[in-house]
């Protein structure tokens, strides 16, 4: 599940929530707000990117019929 985080109108506390995202907001004594932040998902090394991401060659139609 991911974390939210809500800032209440009244006291400007932000607070971090985990949560689905169809699950309302937190009850505070003020109305709260979702806010906006940045995620923290990096891509290291030479796994998903180079692997996974990247496109394929095509093969050509002339090599796939010498190869049957």
């Amino acid at each position: 599940m991911p974390i939210y985080e809500y800032q209440c109108f009244e006291c400007k506390k932000i607070a971090e929530v985990i949560q689905k995202a169809d699950d309302p907001a937190p009850i505070c004594h003020g109305a709260m707000k979702r806010l906006m932040s940045k995620n923290s998902f990096i891509l290291r090394g030479s796994g998903f990117y180079a692997t996974d991401y990247k496109n394929k060659p095509k093969e050509n139609k002339s090599d796939s019929k010498n190869k049957i």
